[in-house]
């Protein structure tokens, strides 16, 4: 009888531990299972930047990622609208150079008048001061115009770099759809780029093409 009652008792006390081993495992899995559904919820990256990622690894170990460069300048040089806008640019650069010259030898003028009246006192001391007021206000109103001119003329510095940007980039987006490249590169000397291979080279090509649509695009007479 002792026996069966020590045989009880010990599968008595054994059914709990069982449980408790269970309610342990159920936990663990649903914690888990929230890990899980956290991690695609919150930290999951996104499907396209895995898809970008796992396209360029494969392009990479097949070798099949196409590169092409333009020579940027070859294309300040011989792009046509660059030329058009850098003509123009000079013409204006031209006119104001000419304006500032000939208001700096108007003043130069009148200021050497005044001197030569000063030295031989040929006008009093109030009308010296007076005129001597000014010449200062003319000089200071030619400096003004020169900073001015030299911002204008920095602006459409500025103004034509954009347009040439733009307008590339634009003709590159379009071109690049019948060519399929995965880069185009801008190399120039003393670039980051130092060093690049001839036959990756596409200037030529993408100077005359660019050049064709500006003509193209151009008011016929």
């Amino acid at each position: 009888m002792q026996e069966e009652n020590i045989n009880q008792i010990s599968e008595t006390t054994a059914k709990p531990k069982t449980n408790n081993n269970t309610v342990l495992t159920i936990i663990n899995v649903v914690l888990l299972i929230g890990l899980v559904i956290l991690y695609f919820i919150v930290l999951k990256p996104s499907n396209k930047g895995v898809n970008e990622n796992m396209a360029i690894q494969q392009k990479l170990s097949t070798g099949s990622i196409s590169i092409a460069y333009v020579n940027s300048d070859s294309i300040l040089a011989h792009y046509d609208l660059v030329k058009s806008m850098r003509t123009s640019l000079e013409t204006k650069t031209s006119a104001l150079e000419s304006e500032l010259k000939r208001k700096q030898a108007s003043f130069e003028k009148d200021a050497a008048y005044f001197q030569e009246q000063v030295n031989k006192q040929t006008i009093s001391e109030a009308s010296a001061q007076e005129i001597y007021t000014e010449l200062m206000g003319e000089q200071q109103k030619l400096y003004e115009l020169r900073e001015k001119y030299s911002a204008e003329i920095a602006r459409q510095e500025y103004d034509l770099n954009l347009v040439l940007i733009d307008s590339l980039n634009n003709f590159l987006s379009r071109y690049n759809k019948t060519v399929n490249y995965d880069y185009i590169l801008s190399y120039s000397r003393g670039g980051n780029i130092l060093v690049a291979n001839d036959s990756l080279d596409i200037t030529n090509s993408v100077i005359k093409l660019i050049n064709k649509e500006f003509t193209d695009s151009k008011p016929k007479k």
